[in-house]
């Protein structure tokens, strides 16, 4: 059974259907994140003072650039302003095709149950959650990396 999220919904967990994404990003345009599906997507939430984030965020570039897996990357910004979010780019880069999302409010990390920094979701190409890592310490970058690969649509037999 999900645990509770303090408003008396259930949190999701593994195995269920991602919750929608209806954020702003840093332009003010809205996130096309929607109903999450059609591919492999990372949704990391973090925050700019939170110093195991900004590693998980280093692993992730990392992950992406080698993994050989195409996914699509959503990071979430949780409870900072716009302008706080953009000091912290210009000298933490984002990894490579990632999109970001502001959560002013922390709406979203709510109905999502992130209860820590960093927490990372993966969710397959059908919309639903196979994976979270909630926090960042030793193996997290392997422990995400195989669980991207396990998550790889099979590759077809040679003809």
């Amino acid at each position: 059974m999900a645990a509770l999220a303090t408003s008396g919904s259930p949190r999701p967990g593994v195995g269920s259907v991602a919750p929608a994404l209806v954020l702003e990003t840093l332009a003010g345009q809205r996130l096309t994140g929607g109903q999450l599906g059609g591919q492999v997507t990372i949704v990391a939430f973090f925050a700019t003072w939170c110093q195991p984030c900004h590693r998980a965020l280093g692993d992730l570039a990392a992950i992406r650039a080698g993994a050989g897996v195409p996914t699509r990357m959503i990071v979430i910004a949780v409870g900072e302003q716009a302008e706080t979010v953009r000091r912290f780019l210009a000298t933490h880069p984002l990894p490579a095709g990632a999109e970001l999302a502001l959560d002013v409010d922390g709406t979203a990390a709510h109905r999502w149950g992130q209860d820590r920094f960093p927490t990372t979701f993966l969710v397959d190409g059908g919309g639903i959650i196979r994976h979270i890592n909630r926090g960042w310490g030793a193996g997290y970058r392997e422990r995400i990396d195989r669980w991207l690969r396990d998550m790889a649509p099979p590759k077809p037999p040679p003809q």
